[in-house]
């Protein structure tokens, strides 16, 4: 009794053995080699192969030893559909008359098959001759669903890191791409200037409909100078590769106000509860200078008192502000178009319809939530949060 009992127990800490060897890491070949190897060794097994099935055709994603199985067996699609046929485990015994077995497994010993689902099978060779009894079937299908769930782990990571890799590959040739086309697009607006300059130097007896033509093109490229600026900023957000900094809240937004030029007619309101914050400065940056912008164009009435509210309110998970104005509002059909790409209701050159979603974008960078209210001749304001680190 004595006997049985710790072959029981040795049974059991073999069972652990093999657990513990199955899910130690993502990758595919390291999975495979940290339980398969401890699999061969402890059970004195010959060999063993895992063979994916695409359609009807078989491929082999791991073998040990490499003589031992070789890629012919993919070539022995009767024997191998049959095998993938059901969930059902399969075992036998090599002979020397099924010629499409002597390539891949030599003629000897036993074969035990199991259907590791997601379209992968593993089998185990024995070339001792001894073939796989029902109690070694019974011990190691528990293990091998464990490791069929392990296997379509690391598949699952694999293909998510090939996606990861690619995004990011793309996203640096994309960027690539942006400063590129931003400086080549640059470079010829520059000239048109700098020529329309020398034409309305040297001709001064210009016709008033010419001048006005002239003065209508270099608005234009000047939108179109302020589109790529844009175009370049949206596309630089969340490629920054410095970490946020701590900055004094007042003077930072002192800074950027001053940059605008506001109107004398408008005045700006600051109210905060913190001095410091602790954010990316140049996203700051760009965040109220666009919110600040947008508020100053939408009061275009010279004579009209101007007021912008700027609200900035620290919690201990999160930072609430908000900017209102006492513009012309934004009708209620645009509401939801004005966040997207070169959407604008405005026809001024400064309204490119790049501010706006550089804003929301932004704002989803820090996790954050945009709310935005307005009423056509009375204002509006937009509140929004980001997410502390």
């Amino acid at each position: 009794m004595s006997v049985n009992i710790n072959k029981h127990i040795a049974d059991i800490l073999q069972l652990y053995e093999f657990s513990m060897a199955i899910g130690k890491t993502l990758d595919f070949q390291k999975n495979c080699d940290n339980f398969l190897k401890l699999l061969l060794a402890r059970k004195n097994l010959s060999g063993c192969c895992v063979i994916s099935k695409e359609g009807d055709d078989f491929t082999r994603s791991y073998a040990y030893p490499e003589g031992l199985v070789d890629d012919s067996m993919i070539e022995h699609s009767g024997f191998l559909t049959d095998c993938f046929k059901d969930d059902t485990i399969k075992t036998g015994m090599f002979e020397d008359d099924k010629k499409e077995m002597v390539s891949s497994c030599r003629t000897q010993g036993s074969w035990l098959f199991f259907n590791l689902q997601n379209d992968k099978g593993l089998m185990l060779m024995n070339h001792k001759g001894t073939p796989f009894n029902q109690v070694e079937i019974n011990q190691l299908t528990p293990i091998m669903e464990k490791f069929s769930i392990s296997l379509k782990a690391c598949e699952s990571f694999m293909r998510r890191d090939n996606l990861l890799k690619r995004l990011t590959k793309q996203n640096k040739e994309l960027r690539e791409y942006t400063q590129v086309i931003s400086h080549d697009l640059k470079s010829p607006l520059r000239n048109i200037v700098t020529l329309i300059a020398w034409t309305k130097e040297d001709g001064e007896n210009l016709q008033d409909d010419v001048m006005q033509n002239l003065e209508s093109i270099e608005d234009n490229i000047e939108k179109m100078d302020n589109l790529i600026k844009g175009l370049h900023a949206y596309s630089t957000i969340d490629k920054f590769e410095e970490n946020d900094k701590e900055i004094e809240v007042a003077p930072f937004l002192d800074g950027i106000i001053e940059s605008l030029e506001v109107p004398e007619n408008i005045e700006i309101m600051v109210d905060s509860n913190i001095s410091t914050l602790s954010i990316h400065p140049t996203l700051f940056q760009n965040l109220f200078q666009h919110l600040i912008s947008n508020a100053v164009n939408s009061i275009d009435e010279e004579n009209k008192k101007g007021k912008i509210s700027i609200n900035i309110k620290g919690e201990e998970t999160q930072l609430k502000c908000s900017v209102q104005d006492n513009g012309k509002g934004i009708p209620e059909k645009y509401q939801e178009r004005v966040f997207e790409l070169f959407e604008s209701i405005d026809s001024k050159k400064e309204c490119v319809g790049i501010g706006l979603p550089i804003i929301k974008k932004i704002i989803d960078y820090y996790d954050g939530d945009l709310l935005l209210e307005s009423e056509e001749g009375k204002g509006t304001t937009f509140s929004f949060s980001l997410k502390k680190e």
